[in-house]
């Protein structure tokens, strides 16, 4: 071990840091881990020990139904990646996921009475924008700065050092159910593992799949997944908006399901091997297998053309782009102006002419994403399914953004302590 690399663990393990950094993502179609030591990671660069993942078991959009099933899956997954790392983790950081993820904006004004504002004056301003926030059965994971205004006048990155009447932050809250996140932390738990944090994962996949100039000057990262296909969106820097809908990919091979009269399982073989969204893709007259269940409830020997498959599955991926645009739409009509830039990650992405369709959807540019900054994945998880896994690392290893910039989220070792709004009113008093 080099010196630099001693004094790294020597610093981590004296702030109460595990050397190793272990990232669970909890989706509804596959349980992945991602294993990485903090002293390989080198000029924001992550480099990967381990990586596992399974197929999701007991998890249907987001939400726990079977926490035997998912209790499994974790613990094989996990193994999965220990066995590649050659170590074993027992803290990991968790993605919370589902449809009933929520970003709310709140705001607060606090008088200044033209004096010079402080940290003092900061740290109270965004503590009543959270505090403002109604939190009843719903548990908070993050409470990202979205900015500042100075005797209303918008758009302050630092107000520290201005003089002014009234200070005005900006916080935008993402909270989920607290029955739902007990219920994850509890399977978790069940595999012998500690949430060391919960994140949400949209909030993940932007840290990964975002570069710079897009956290900058804003864009939307759309991650479309299994089971829930969200947004986020960033600007400035920080995260302005996330939302999440109950469909995702799966949905595409439910429709497969019933449109070839197949199983679903044979469904989801038929989009992963032959399917695509737009026939520019593919050689439309172009026959496959596609195996149909028979009178007797068995599968025979069917052929269906590749023009047809694309048939199939275009509609559907129009409509979930079509409702994630109409959620955008009437977030910039209701509040500020999101950005139109469009980032696409998630599993469903990899699906052959997705962009396409998110491009004339949208009517905007479209760029595929994957974990960037992000080595030693291999080929089986350099893809953006991975993306959401990549970006929990990033969250536990870079820390939370400054509050003064791309927002902060707060770590819970355990949702037996103290609640959660208070712990964010402890962030900012240490942080801010």
């Amino acid at each position: 071990m080099s010196t630099l690399s001693q004094r790294l663990l020597i610093r981590d393990r004296a702030a109460g840091k595990t050397p190793l950094v272990a990232a669970l993502d909890i989706g509804s179609s596959k349980i992945g881990c991602l294993i990485s030591r903090r002293a390989d990671m080198s000029d924001g660069v992550i480099k990967i020990a381990g990586a596992g993942d399974q197929s999701s078991r007991g998890v249907v959009s987001g939400a726990v139904v079977d926490m035997d099933g998912l209790e499994r899956s974790i613990r094989l997954a996990v193994e999965q990646a220990e066995s590649a790392a050659g170590v074993r983790v027992s803290d990991v950081v968790v993605g919370v996921s589902g449809p009933d993820l929520k970003g709310e904006a709140t705001s607060f004004d606090l008088s200044v009475s033209g004096r010079e504002i402080s940290e003092t004056h900061v740290r109270e301003a965004l503590a009543g924008a959270v505090q403002k926030f109604k939190a009843s059965g719903r548990e908070v994971l993050h409470a990202a700065p979205m900015g500042y205004a100075v005797d209303g006048s918008a758009g302050v990155r630092d107000p520290r050092g201005m003089f002014a009447d009234v200070l005005t932050a900006s916080v935008l809250i993402v909270s989920v159910p607290g029955p739902a996140l007990k219920n994850i932390a509890q399977c978790v738990t069940r595999a012998h593992l500690t949430p060391a944090a919960f994140v949400a994962s949209p909030y993940a996949s932007a840290l990964a799949a975002l570069v710079e100039d897009e956290r900058e000057q804003g864009a939307v990262v759309v991650d479309m997944g299994g089971g829930v296909t969200s947004a986020t969106a960033f600007h400035q820097d920080g995260a302005v908006y996330l939302s999440a809908l109950p469909i995702g990919g799966a949905r595409v091979s439910n429709d497969l399901s019933q449109g070839v009269g197949t199983t679903l399982s044979a469904a989801e073989r038929l989009k992963t091997l032959h399917g695509a969204a737009t026939l520019t893709e593919v050689d439309a007259f172009d026959m496959v297998d596609a195996p149909r269940l028979g009178d007797d409830g068995r599968l025979e020997a069917s052929r269906l053309s590749k023009g047809q498959l694309a048939g199939m599955i275009r509609p559907r991926v129009e409509e979930i782009f079509e409702l994630v645009d109409a959620r955008l739409s009437k977030a910039s009509a209701t509040g500020r102006p999101l950005p139109r830039r469009i980032v696409l990650t998630g599993g469903g992405s990899l699906l052959p002419g997705v962009k396409d369709v998110a491009e004339d959807v949208f009517r905007a540019p479209v760029r595929l994403a994957r974990p960037a900054k992000t080595i030693g994945l291999g080929e089986r998880y350099e893809t953006a399914a991975f993306t959401a896994a990549a970006g929990l690392l990033r969250w536990e290893m870079a820390g939370p953004p400054d509050a003064n910039g791309a927002g902060f989220a707060r770590h819970a070792k355990s949702l037996e302590t103290a609640g959660l709004l208070r712990k964010t009113f402890a962030w900012l008093r240490d942080n801010v």
